[in-house]
């Protein structure tokens, strides 16, 4: 894609993220309703940086795969799937393509051998370096108006609603704890939201 289209992408991406800023409180049902507000919250967050996977030659459910499989050592397809937030059918069609452009590797389950785990090559690796340390600056420059607690409450909270209200072990927090992290992230919402009532 020529330079200027990735340009354009980006500023249109960007406007649009500065106008949903500006969206002024109206009381309604949907300023309250959790997955609106997800929902809202994941296109602030991502919608800026996809525009710049274009200059990287990736697109998002790719730019997904590497993001899952860095740092882990191997990956099945449908914990890859579910990770990635695509079908299986469909993750197994990109991983095809990966393969071929030499990013990804399949390797047999030393545990179990009907399974085949997912790795990344040394091209996919180098591939993710540079795309991964973007994605982390963007994450900073999001975050960065929050105290390092209210940034650890944010990821908890959207770590246990993913899960089911249960940690990565399994267990379910203590009340008490749930809710100061609780007032942890109410505070932290309050402070990013773009409006005020």
């Amino acid at each position: 894609m020529p330079k200027r289209r990735r340009e354009a992408a980006a500023d249109r991406a960007d406007r649009a993220a500065a106008r949903a800023s500006r969206v002024q409180r109206s009381g309604g049902f949907a300023e309250s309703y959790l997955s609106y507000l997800l929902a809202r919250a994941s296109h602030t967050v991502a919608s800026g940086f996809h525009a710049k996977l274009k200059a990287w030659k990736l697109s998002v459910p790719e730019y997904r795969v590497l993001l899952c499989l860095a740092g882990a050592d191997g990956l099945g397809v449908g914990d890859l799937a579910a990770m990635a937030i695509m079908g299986q059918p469909r993750m197994t069609k990109l991983l095809d393509r990966m393969q071929r452009q030499g990013l990804v590797g399949r390797h047999p389950d030393r545990n179990d051998r009907r399974r085949v785990l997912i790795h990344l090559t040394a091209a996919g690796r180098a591939r993710a370096a540079p795309v991964l340390r973007a994605a982390k600056a963007h994450e900073a420059r999001l975050l960065a108006p929050f105290t390092a607690e209210e940034r650890g409450a944010i990821k908890r909270a959207l770590d246990l609603l993913i899960n089911g209200g249960r940690d990565r072990g399994g267990v379910r927090p203590q009340f008490s704890s749930a809710r100061h992290e609780g007032r942890g992230l109410r505070r932290a919402l309050r402070r990013s939201m773009p409006y005020r009532s």
